[in-house]
């Protein structure tokens, strides 16, 4: 369910171009995975290189290395522990500022419940993290705490709950107990869908507002529209000239002033 965000927001993300983006993908006889990736954004280049291979059933070995000089390393075992278990051991160096990190992620899921403890191994005192989702008939709750064990502190809490039916779903959030956030998702019909959130933050009594809409002209033209409750809108239109190349045609503009137009094109291909 705290996933369910990162999906409902999907719906109301209309995609700005003036990004480029080229990733490669292709994998060795003996079962190896690479990947090098390259992205245009903004006049600067980012370039990674990923590479996976499972030694053995159930164990994933992943490498990735970024154009800032910085590696991550997982050793992942799924399933091997206990049915539904999988453990990640993740390893973060930065040679150029010798910095290093490690992190311990598990996840377990099963039906109609899905749960995930992190710690990061940090000598001073890591920092724990734990959620936990749950299901029945269409309603999920949901919850993620997170303790800062050097300072006996407790630095995040969330708590969730959704409702799901075919073609509308809803997540309302509570965070730390001063920002409420509301999302839903409707799918009108096939080709469109249509979403809104709303945040509201009791403190500063902030409030934002955000709404968009996706439609499918054919299998390979989708357009999208955001506008939130500044005015800012953004039009896109993505099409698909191939199997794996798309192209995104852009329009960003204040709807209060008709200023601030701007355009972008960008090209994702993906070999």
């Amino acid at each position: 369910l705290l996933c369910a965000m990162h999906f409902l927001s999907s719906g109301i993300n209309a995609e700005y171009g003036g990004s480029n983006k080229l990733t490669v993908n292709t994998k060795t006889g003996s079962g190896i995975a690479l990947s090098p990736t390259f992205e245009l954004k903004n006049d600067t280049l980012v370039a990674s290189f990923e590479s996976s291979g499972s030694p053995a059933e159930g164990f994933t070995l992943k490498e990735k290395w970024t154009s800032d000089n910085v590696t991550k390393t997982n050793f992942v075992v799924t399933d091997k522990l206990a049915k539904g278990l999988k453990v990640d051991l993740e390893v973060v160096v930065n040679p150029a500022s010798g910095k290093k990190s490690a992190t311990a992620k598990t996840a377990y899921k099963t039906d109609c419940f899905n749960g995930t403890f992190d710690a990061n191994l940090d000598l001073a005192g890591p920092t724990l993290v734990a959620t936990a989702v749950t299901e029945y008939s269409g309603v999920q709750g949901g919850a993620e705490v997170a303790f800062d064990t050097e300072k006996s502190k407790l630095t995040k809490n969330t708590i969730a709950v959704g409702y799901s039916q075919n073609d509308f779903n809803f997540v309302g959030f509570v965070r730390d107990l001063s920002l409420f956030e509301g999302l839903i998702h409707h799918k009108v019909n096939a080709d469109t869908e249509v979403a809104a959130k709303l945040d509201w933050n009791n403190q500063t009594h902030a409030c934002a507002f955000n709404f968009g809409a996706k439609h499918a002209l054919d299998s390979s033209t989708n357009l999208r529209a955001k506008i939130d409750g500044t005015g800012q809108t953004t039009l896109s239109m993505t099409h698909k000239v191939k199997p794996w190349l798309n192209v995104t045609l852009s329009n960003q503009l204040n709807a209060k002033t008709l200023s601030g137009v701007s355009h972008g094109i960008s090209f994702e291909a993906n070999l």
